[in-house]
């Protein structure tokens, strides 16, 4: 574990592999809703543009009548619409298991398991994205998610994480203990079975380690700030100009960071929709 920490985890090669990884990982059920509209679209257009063909260049049975469109012509736009939605769909599931793959290659390369990426440790993980999971399982009802989360990253209810404010922040001295704290817990569980992270489980619940871009670290950010505003207006009431009343004097200005931040981000977000 020690040698893994001192692996630059999202730099170069190592860093482009684990995002490959996650990024080939989309959501096979939002992917075929997207090749289905892309579907009814072309039909649609085609149907449209077959409709016009007869009734401008052909035969009436008498003048001033429209023209009657064979029912074999609008067969044909049927399939090829179904042909191209099914087609399009298959070529991206087979690229993205073949991408899939390879980037699993990579990772095994350097020693690494695709499956299991907390196996060694929590290093391949930013702090932003550690704290946005931990979050999830904080929100998460008991059953199997919540403890798949448990499993994976080591998380448990005892820890020293908390909402409403954050208990810590990235590249904090606390938010070092809770890694120490999460990866002390997954080496007092190393008898049990690791769950895997599959390519369908990646799919749908997005565990994989992502390079910390700004963008991601944002999204990440936003995520666990906003669960923090929510908690402390739940326990503390919705105007935050009464929270020097409400909130403990111990955990006030802490309530007031967790709340301008979330303004911050959601700030910065908004700004880059509009540049972009």
């Amino acid at each position: 574990m020690e040698e893994l920490r001192s692996t630059p985890a999202h730099d170069g090669e190592l860093g482009v592999a684990w995002e490959g990884l996650a990024a080939s990982c989309a959501s096979p059920l939002r992917r075929l809703g997207g090749f289905l509209l892309v579907g009814f679209a072309l039909f649609a257009a085609t149907t449209t543009a077959v409709i016009l063909y007869y009734n401008l260049f052909g035969e009436r049975s008498f003048a001033g009548q429209g023209v009657a469109v064979p029912h074999t012509a609008f067969y044909a736009t049927m399939g090829l619409s179904a042909a191209v939605a099914g087609g399009g769909y298959l070529l991206w599931l087979y690229r993205s298991l073949r991408s899939y793959a390879a980037f699993s290659r990579i990772l095994r390369g350097r020693g690494l398991d695709p499956r299991r990426p907390t196996r060694d440790g929590l290093s391949a993980y930013s702090d932003e994205q550690l704290l946005a999971l931990r979050t999830r399982y904080e929100r998460a009802l008991p059953g199997p998610m919540k403890e798949r989360l448990a499993r994976i990253f080591g998380f448990h209810e005892d820890d020293s994480f908390s909402l409403g404010p954050l208990s810590a922040r990235p590249g904090t001295f606390e938010m070092g203990m809770l890694r120490v704290e999460w990866e002390a817990n997954l080496l007092l569980r190393s008898g049990e079975p690791l769950p895997e992270i599959s390519w369908w489980t990646e799919s749908r619940y997005r565990l994989l380690p992502r390079k910390p871009s700004e963008l991601c670290r944002l999204l990440f950010a936003l995520r666990y700030t906003t669960e923090s505003v929510r908690e402390l207006k739940r326990r503390y009431g919705y105007s935050v100009e009464r929270w020097h009343k409400t909130v403990p004097e111990g955990e006030l200005w802490d309530a007031i960071r967790d709340h301008e931040e979330a303004r911050r981000i959601q700030a910065a977000l908004h700004s880059r929709r509009i540049s972009g």
